[in-house]
C-alpha cells in the first residue's frame, strides 16, 4: 500500500509541495525527487525563494534563476518574479520583439509589477511550461517545492482571480490553458506536509478543506513529517540525532498518538481516500545531503 501511495504521487507530471513553513519542505521535496530519480525519471526540481533553500542540500552556491543540473537527472532552478515574466511573455505568448520593445522599460515593468496576480499567474505558466512545452528537457516530473500553505492558497486561487478580473486576449486565454492544466488530477497533484503538533494539525485540517473546496489542483497525499519511530529497547543507544531522554521520547510517542489519530480523523470527513505517509524524526540532515540517507528516509514512509 506505501509503495502505491509514493508510486501515486510519483506519477504526476506536477507534484507541488506545500505546508507551514519550517517543517521540511524542502527536504521532502528533495527526497521525493531522489526517489523518482531512483526509478529512473528526470526530475525538475522547482523553488521560488529570495534565497536558495535546495542547491545548498546539494553542496552546491546559489542557482538562482537558472536551471541547472545539480545531480545526476535531477534539474533545479529557483525561479523569480522578474524572470517569469519575461518567460512567460517571450516563451508562452510568442512576443519576443513586444517584450524588447515595451516590457524593458522601466515605467511599464513597475506597472506590471503591481498588477495583481502577475506574479503568480506567470509562476503557474512556467511550472505549466516545464510539464506541457519544454521540449528541450523533457523532464518526466517537476517537482514544485511551493510555498507555506497560507501563500501557496493564494497562488491557487490566483487563475479563477484573473479569469473574473474583466481583462480580455492573450493573457486570459494562457490563464484558461494553466487552470485547465491545474485540473487535471490525472498530471497534477498536491502534498501537504505537517508535523504531529497540535496547532499545527488544526491548520493542516483547515487548509486541506479549503484547498479541496477551492483549489484547481487534487490534494493527493498528506506527509506527516517528523513522527517520532518505537523507542530502541534500554539494551539499544539511542539513534545518532535523537539523543534525547526516554521519557522525553515516550512523552512524545503520546502525543504524536492522538494528533496523529486526530489528523486522520479530520482528514476522513475531507475526503476518506486521501493517504497519510508518515516520516521518521530524523534529527538534523547535514549539508550536502546524504543522497543514500535520504532514499532510505523516503522510503521507510509509513502509511497512517
Amino acid at each position: 500500500m506505501l509503495q502505491e501511495s509514493l508510486s501515486e504521487l510519483l506519477s504526476k507530471k506536477l507534484l507541488m509541495i506545500t505546508g507551514k513553513g519550517g517543517i521540511g519542505k524542502s527536504l521532502v521535496s528533495t527526497a521525493l525527487a531522489l526517489e523518482a530519480r531512483k526509478l529512473g525519471k528526470k526530475v525538475c526540481l522547482v523553488e521560488s525563494t529570495a534565497h536558495d533553500q535546495i542547491a545548498p542540500l546539494f553542496g552546491t552556491a546559489p542557482i538562482g534563476h537558472q536551471l541547472r543540473e545539480l545531480s545526476p537527472g535531477i534539474f533545479v532552478i529557483n525561479l523569480n518574479a522578474q524572470d517569469n515574466f519575461r518567460d512567460f511573455v517571450i516563451k508562452h505568448l510568442g512576443f519576443a520583439k513586444l517584450f524588447e520593445k515595451v516590457f524593458t522599460k522601466p515605467i511599464v515593468r513597475s506597472f506590471i509589477q503591481m498588477l495583481p496576480g502577475i506574479a503568480e499567474l506567470t509562476l503557474l505558466g512556467r511550472l505549466f511550461y516545464f510539464v506541457e512545452l519544454d521540449r528541450e528537457n523533457n523532464f518526466y516530473i517537476v517537482i514544485f517545492d511551493a510555498f507555506a500553505s497560507g501563500h501557496f492558497y493564494s497562488l491557487m486561487r490566483t487563475p479563477d482571480a484573473v479569469l473574473h478580473s474583466g481583462m480580455s486576449g492573450p493573457v486570459i486565454e494562457e490563464t484558461r490553458r494553466v487552470r485547465d492544466f491545474m485540473s487535471d488530477g490525472s498530471k497534477v497533484g498536491v502534498a501537504l506536509v505537517t508535523v504531529p503538533e497540535e496547532l499545527i494539525i488544526s491548520e493542516a485540517l483547515d487548509f486541506s478543506q479549503r484547498l479541496v473546496e477551492e483549489s484547481p489542483a487534487t490534494l493527493t497525499a498528506v506527509i506527516a513529517n517528523r513522527c517520532w519511530p518505537d523507542l530502541p529497547p534500554s539494551t539499544q543507544a539511542l539513534p545518532p540525532g535523537l539523543e534525547v531522554s526516554r521519557s522525553y521520547w515516550e512523552g512524545q510517542q503520546k502525543a504524536q498518538a492522538k494528533n496523529l489519530e486526530r489528523l486522520d480523523e479530520g482528514l476522513q470527513a475531507i475526503d476518506p481516500k486521501l493517504p497519510i505517509l508518515v516520516l521518521e524524526e530524523r534529527g538534523a540532515f547535514g549539508e550536502p545531503l546524504d543522497i543514500e540517507m535520504m532514499q532510505t528516509w523516503i522510503e521507510g514512509a509509513k502509511k497512517l
